[in-house]
């Protein structure tokens, strides 16, 4: 269900209503190995806590059904390592740069993840190949702020900004 909303373009949505249940903070995991306990690779009941970090994503479309691109993209990312938090509301915006185009749905996304910077954005990138986006800067078709059918970027992660290769100001463990 979409709505349009006055002069303003933006497009009111029941997509950002929060997904799941986002108390749980770390997680908790229970299966290595340990050879040299008894020389028989018996499995013991070690934990290791992989700490939830925040971060923002900017999600956008131009190309085919807008909401439903962005709403299958999220779909596709990771639930064991990428939760879903809260979204924005969506917006119609003018495309910038190559302005011969057609109008973006633009929004963002807060999300946890227990991922590095620079996997997170590895995730990113596999879910816009798989959307149908041409990330191949080689081919003859390929245009820099072109047309897309999803585009998903980091923002902020931990409060801080994050270069498109995602580089961060502080480690990236």
């Amino acid at each position: 269900e979409t709505n349009m909303s006055g002069p303003s373009n933006i497009i009111t949505t029941n997509f950002h209503e929060p997904v799941g249940n986002r108390s749980m903070h770390t997680t908790t995991t229970t299966n290595s190995t340990d050879s040299s306990a008894t020389g028989t690779g018996a499995t013991k009941n070690a934990k290791s806590k992989k700490t939830w970090r925040k971060a923002y994503i900017a999600v956008g479309s131009n190309q085919g059904s807008l909401y439903q691109n962005i709403a299958t993209s999220l779909s596709l990312l990771p639930s064991s390592t990428i939760k879903l938090l809260r979204t924005s509301h969506l917006r119609l915006t003018s495309p910038m740069y190559v302005t011969d185009q057609p109008q973006f749905l633009n929004g963002a996304v807060e999300i946890e993840t227990t991922l590095s910077p620079r996997e997170l954005l590895w995730e990113l990138k596999r879910v816009e190949k798989e959307m149908g986006r041409n990330v191949n800067t080689e081919s003859e078709d390929y245009v820099k702020f072109g047309p897309r059918v999803v585009d998903l970027d980091i923002i902020l992660f931990d409060e801080n900004a994050v270069d498109g290769v995602g580089n961060v100001d502080e480690d990236d463990d």
